[in-house]
């Protein structure tokens, strides 16, 4: 049996398993970067072992049953003490409803799915038993110090937009997931930089993105980018907990120049819980009632901006440092 730690920042997650790489295709959410003890409180246990998923109980009503994503058929039910997420013959995930514990099954050869939605949802579970949250947003560091959240529906362009702004000078947290904490006096966040997916367009309006990709276009015309690849043109942060300075809502304008104005918070906390707060047929859980809260919290604490991405993205990060009052990058 071989455990990992993981650092949440201010809090510890311990992975367990019998096969080491198990523990590194969960790894993989932190860039590999783990420790032998832990830094910190212990706040979750996940442990992940190799063989045949879990399976629905004959005559269970299952909280939700249908597609997830990208990922196929899933079925999520309430078990006796634990909550549970099936990918049917592919991987299961059960969160302890007694103790900050999950546990997660893959199928031989289905080692990738570790990092997808039963990965992520126990990633959620930690952080909530640390006092912090998920998001799925992109994260960029200001050269104040301070990271801008970046909300986006799907198709809004947040990959595109977060590289464009990266190349012009901004530190890259995260194209796509963002740990908060709304606890202290101000709040904070801090990203999990990842290897990329790009699309094909996405490399056609950053033509830099293109010497960078690797292996062939997908079926749905997207290429990887390595993170170390992207390390060598834009500015990677490192994993650390830093002041929100403001939260964005993603849109495509349309228009030629790209926006930055001021809008409601109304408007970026429904996107917000409309992209991140799940629903059953039994209703909200008290887990993503919880994460609704906390996301009311993070809105209601830092301004709320509109930004409108126009047909070129390179102008978005002086956009942006303007509406913030940031008249220039520093050197």
């Amino acid at each position: 049996m071989i455990q990992k730690f993981f650092d949440l920042q201010g809090a510890t997650l311990r992975v367990t398993a019998v096969q080491p790489v198990l523990v590194d295709f969960y790894g993989r959410i932190f860039a590999g970067r783990s420790r032998p003890l832990p830094t910190s409180a212990l706040a979750y246990g996940l442990t992940i072992t190799s063989g045949q998923p879990l399976s629905m109980p004959e005559d269970t009503e299952p909280l939700y049953e249908g597609p997830i994503l990208d990922e196929g058929d899933a079925q999520f039910w309430q078990g006796p003490d634990a909550r549970v997420l099936v990918f049917p013959g592919i991987i299961s995930l059960s969160l302890s409803d007694t103790a900050r514990e999950a546990s997660i099954i893959v199928a031989p050869g289905a080692e990738e799915r570790i990092v997808m939605t039963c990965g992520q949802l126990a990633l959620q579970a930690a952080l909530l038993a640390a006092n912090q949250f998920l998001v799925h947003a992109a994260g960029l560091t200001l050269p104040d110090g301070r990271v801008a959240l970046i909300f986006g529906r799907s198709g809004a362009g947040k990959t595109t937009s977060t590289l464009a702004m990266a190349a012009g000078g901004l530190g890259l947290c995260s194209d796509d997931a963002m740990a908060c904490n709304v606890s202290g006096e101000r709040p904070t966040a801090w990203g999990m930089p990842r290897s990329l997916k790009v699309h094909r367009r996405t490399a056609e309006m950053l033509p830099w993105v293109q010497p960078l990709l690797s292996g062939d276009w997908s079926a749905e015309d997207e290429r990887p980018v390595a993170l170390s690849a992207l390390r060598t043109t834009v500015s990677v942060e490192s994993i650390a907990a830093r002041e929100i300075a403001a939260v964005f809502v993603l849109e495509r304008s349309g228009e030629l120049a790209s926006r930055c104005e001021p809008t409601s918070k109304a408007e970026v906390l429904a996107l917000a819980v409309a992209d991140n707060v799940r629903s059953t047929r039994a209703g909200v859980p008290q887990v993503e009632r919880e994460l609704f809260k906390r996301l009311g919290e993070l809105v209601r604490a830092v301004p709320a901006y509109r930004l409108s991405a126009g047909s070129d993205p390179t102008d978005l990060a002086p956009v942006m440092l303007a509406a913030l009052n940031i008249p220039k990058l520093l050197a």
